[in-house]
């Protein structure tokens, strides 16, 4: 003695599951949400890809940032400290 509506439920979930993926399944086709998140994946892992080949040849004050994103060392980083703006000089003391 079974719920009514629920074996024919249960008898048309097995036909479905047995006949596999129709040609006219929409549910399957990739949606817009879904392609952006296969880009982003993607995206990340090209740019991991890329930090891990070019760490070694990164300066000393990135590398220790370990950053996850391509990047130039500034030429600020490579002047004396005491060539730095006013504004840095100064701590309000």
């Amino acid at each position: 003695m079974g719920i009514e509506g629920n074996e024919m439920a249960d008898e048309l979930a097995d036909a479905g599951a047995k006949e596999g993926r129709m040609d006219n399944d929409r549910s399957a086709e990739p949606t817009i949400s879904g392609i952006g998140t296969t880009a982003r994946a993607l995206a990340n892992v090209t740019t991991s890809d890329w930090w891990r080949r070019r760490y070694t040849g990164l300066s000393a004050s990135y590398r220790k940032w370990e950053l996850g994103y391509a990047i130039a060392e500034p030429p600020e980083l490579r002047l004396p400290q005491s060539s730095a703006s006013p504004a840095r000089r100064s701590t309000g003391s």
